[in-house]
């Protein structure tokens, strides 16, 4: 007797805002394309996906072949998609305001593109999540969430209903170790061993096919093609649970560690008090909040508040962390990176004429901090020769 294997598979796929057409352009060849093809290609193939509203727009000025063959799978039902943050905030770390505008800013572009009526799941950033989130993410009436087993003080029990006892939303658990490994290629080889029977729960990058991963074994396509696998939607997986447990959840993200919660530092890749470039682009996007809320009459206002917006992306604080959180993660460390995200940061106050010169002297000293210790560390850490 052959055991059968229900994948359930969510993608994530994001660029920076200030990412550059070629960038995007070589990204999209290795692994949007890639991804897209296998759906059209294997009519079984099923995924969630987070696509960012600020993807959506880099990819319709640049690819926008994809984006129609992306709305034509979303049609026909291969692709489940769900919202989160246009600009992929880190949401916790944002004040409750601040989080919500992030949502409702990636909704507007969802609604040009996608039919809303349609979109129940909401992907946390990074994973990363806070009762905060959590709250806003149900008053704006979306039904389930996944994230890390991290999040949950317990063993995850497969094929359980977990709901939030707080905001009553179902959550699914993505399996950590499977998805920080390469997925298709795990499932193929527990497929050839004849494994046991089991839903895997899988939560990665999509960039991962093609693009951070070259698949020359064909391991996706092996999969995709086998009739002991059946792919499902995460929103599919979670109707189809009737074992129901509420729990509560704790503050992490999906690359957490055990020693960081001890240590009380739930987004160490984003806000970590001994880091000091950390520091600095919070004390910025801290001023720079204060700001855009106190001018709101500024005629360069929208200007001012589209920078902070960008300026906030994840990528601004992550690339600063030096860190390699898994096998298929770069070293977190890229000075042009903190630069981009601390230059939208300095311009949403260089734009703002009624702030005074005091604040704006402020905010160039914090800007010029984080220059300094970025290009110092990087000479003196990561590229000393």
């Amino acid at each position: 007797m052959v055991n059968k294997i229900t994948w359930v598979n969510f993608l994530h796929i994001y660029q920076p805002p200030w990412q550059n057409e070629g960038v995007i352009d070589q990204i999209s060849s290795e692994s949007y394309e890639y991804l897209i093809t296998l759906f059209e290609k294997y009519p079984n193939f099923r995924t969630s996906l987070n696509i960012t509203g600020n993807l959506v727009e880099q990819l319709d000025n640049y690819r926008p072949d994809l984006i129609k063959r992306l709305q034509a799978l979303v049609s026909k039902g291969h692709i489940e998609l769900t919202s989160s943050s246009k600009y992929h905030a880190l949401l916790p770390l944002l004040s409750k305001s601040e989080i919500q505008r992030q949502i409702e800013l990636n909704q507007e572009v969802l609604a040009q593109y996608f039919d809303l009526d349609k979109i129940k799941g909401f992907y946390m950033p990074e994973m990363a999540y806070s009762d905060d989130v959590a709250k806003i993410v149900k008053k704006l009436n979306f039904e389930w969430i996944i994230l890390d087993p991290i999040n949950y003080k317990d063993d995850v029990v497969e094929d359980t209903l977990y709901i939030h006892k707080k905001t009553k939303l179902k959550i699914a658990f993505r399996n950590r170790t499977i998805s920080k490994a390469y997925p298709a290629e795990v499932i193929y080889k527990k497929l050839k061993k004849n494994a046991p029977a089991e839903t895997i729960v899988t939560g990665s990058d999509g960039e991962i096919y093609g693009h951070f991963h070259e698949d020359w074994q064909g391991h996706i396509e092996k999969v995709l093609a086998n009739k002991n696998v059946e792919l499902q939607t995460v929103g599919k997986y979670l109707s189809s649970l009737d074992q129901v447990k509420k729990i509560s959840l704790r503050d992490a993200s999906w690359e957490s560690l055990p020693t960081e919660l001890s240590q009380k530092i739930p987004f160490a890749l984003w806000n970590d008090p001994k880091n000091k470039i950390h520091k600095s682009l919070w004390k910025l996007v801290s001023l720079a909040t204060k700001l855009i809320d106190k001018y709101k009459e500024d005629k360069n206002w929208h200007w001012a508040r589209n920078h902070l917006d960008r300026g906030v992306s994840s990528c601004t604080f992550w690339w600063a962390s030096g860190k390699k959180p898994s096998d298929f993660s770069p070293l977190t460390w890229n000075p042009d990176m903190i630069d981009n995200g601390a230059e939208e940061l300095i311009k949403a106050i260089r734009s703002l004429d009624s702030a005074s010169a005091k604040d704006k002297i402020k905010a160039e000293k914090i800007y010029i901090d984080i220059k300094k210790n970025t290009w110092t560390d990087h000479w003196n850490k990561y590229n000393k020769k």
